[in-house]
């Protein structure tokens, strides 16, 4: 009850001194990319300059390295003499073929560490878009690659004249070398020119497909230079067979599907040639080494690009992600030119409206 002398009091209005449970912070949209377009993730024409300028000086130095070693072990062994090496009579051996494939597989270590120095991007983001390279997706597409291989390696052979294959101390050496290095040879190229060549060249262009064309194109390029072919056909190979690699790695989301199908390519047809003592000859590329017959290995070559795309894509193979992070931009899966959402600080609490009917009496 009220005391009747005592005026009712009006209960003033309670303002809790507690902020407002702020909204969370709104994260920019994550760009995604396809592989040859990821390292968008650090824009600069110099740097994908510089990474071409750097993956050929390198290559020559490693070329120069183990050519040396090989040539003095030859040399000391009597594979062949100084003269025959001032007479440009060096043949093949399997000690040349390990120089030849160590150089070039030592492009792997290269190219990583060239993209981490220059786009700031770790190592393992050159194997695939999820950053590593994915064993169980090689697995399964070389369910389909090798046997194919094997039919149409087979068949080229079975339709050319073969020599007797004699296996003595040299054809042996030659074969271990070719089997036990040449998938890691391979995979070097696939390394160099699919993983930092063309993507470097993407990374110059904001449009995903530009990037993809004058990158395979600079990278198809590139690759049938540096095999020295003087027969246009053999250009001509070469290059399809750079473009479809290009394509494979696009449409997969990594180097597993290019590496198979060059390592499969070369190991078969190498194999036999070791066998039968005429692995030199795979290296003859003068005018008239090749013909029309090439359009075969090059309708290969595009039909095993088409169909790893496919299997991939038929066992869930990621083939876009988030472009890699960047200790250059500190870039973490975002567009070079995404903007921060700006969020209220816990100081910045907003203004608070008041019911009139809740003013405190005057």
């Amino acid at each position: 009850m009220t005391d009747p002398g005592q005026l009712p009091q009006t209960p003033s209005p309670s303002f809790s001194t507690t902020p407002p449970a702020q909204p969370d912070a709104v994260e920019p949209p994550r760009r995604t990319a396809t592989y040859d377009h990821a390292l968008r993730a650090a824009p600069a024409w110099w740097r994908g300059a510089l990474a071409l300028l750097l993956l050929v000086v390198g290559f020559l130095i490693l070329s120069i390295a183990f050519g040396s070693v090989a040539l003095i072990i030859d040399v000391a062994t009597g594979a062949y003499t100084l003269d025959d090496v001032a007479n440009g009579l060096m043949t093949l051996t399997p000690v040349t073929m390990l120089a030849n494939n160590l150089s070039l597989a030592a492009l792997i270590p290269a190219s990583m560490l060239i993209q981490w120095a220059l786009f700031g991007v770790r190592p393992r983001w050159l194997s695939s878009v999820e950053g590593r390279f994915r064993w169980r997706w090689f697995g399964r597409l070389a369910l389909i690659i090798i046997p194919v291989w094997v039919v149409y390696v087979g068949g080229s052979f079975l339709l050319s004249p073969l020599e007797p294959v004699v296996l003595d101390g040299t054809v042996i050496a030659m074969l271990a070398v070719v089997v036990l290095t040449t998938p890691l040879q391979s995979a070097g190229e696939e390394y160099g020119a699919r993983g930092l060549i063309q993507r470097s060249v993407g990374s110059w262009f904001s449009r995903p497909m530009t990037a993809f064309v004058v990158g395979s194109i600079v990278s198809g390029a590139v690759f049938a230079s540096v095999h020295f072919a003087g027969d246009p056909w053999l250009i001509a190979y070469y290059f399809v067979f750079g473009a479809s690699m290009s394509f494979a790695a696009r449409g997969t989301g990594g180097l597993e599907a290019p590496v198979l199908i060059h390592a499969t390519n070369n190991v078969l047809l190498l194999v036999p040639t070791a066998l039968m003592s005429q692995t030199d000859q795979v290296f003859e590329r003068g005018d008239g080494a090749g013909g029309p017959f090439m359009l075969i290995p090059m309708a290969l070559c595009v039909a095993a690009a088409v169909v790893s795309t496919w299997w991939g894509r038929r066992n869930g193979v990621v083939s876009t992600a988030p472009l890699p992070p960047s200790r250059v931009t500190k870039s973490h899966g975002t567009p070079p030119t995404a903007m921060a959402v700006q969020t209220a600080t816990p100081t910045e609490r907003p203004a608070m409206t008041q019911d009139p009917s809740e003013a405190p009496p005057r």
